[in-house]
């Protein structure tokens, strides 16, 4: 039930080019992207900043913010500010890391309408 008749495997559907509205020109889509997934080096930069920021908000915690009160022991204090320090951290990565995502893969393209003299 093949439906192209090229041997390459693609369908009729599949290489029919998409209805254009505007000229190619103007949409600039680029023809192939490459995808680099998890490894793109600015998303391997950011969350390498993101794990910093995290270690010295760990040592700032531990530094000034760990005391002994009459319900909580020092050892709870700062299993307690662990917790609240790299639980924030990673929900405030995470959410930089999705925004950083999709900018990588845009959904829709500027439309630049020229400049009237």
């Amino acid at each position: 039930s093949h439906l192209g008749s090229s041997s390459s495997g693609f369908t009729a559907a599949r290489r029919a080019a998409p209805p254009r509205l505007l000229p190619r020109a103007i949409l600039r889509v680029p023809a192939r992207m490459t995808c680099m997934g998890f490894f793109a080096p600015g998303l391997v930069t950011g969350s390498i900043c993101w794990l910093a920021l995290a270690l010295v908000a760990t040592f700032v915690q531990n530094m000034l913010f760990v005391k002994e009160t009459p319900k909580i022991t020092l050892a709870e204090s700062r299993q307690l500010g662990l917790i609240v320090v790299w639980l924030s951290m990673t929900c405030m990565w995470l959410f930089w890391a999705f925004v950083y995502m999709h900018q990588l893969v845009p959904l829709i393209y500027p439309v630049h309408t020229p400049v009237l003299e």
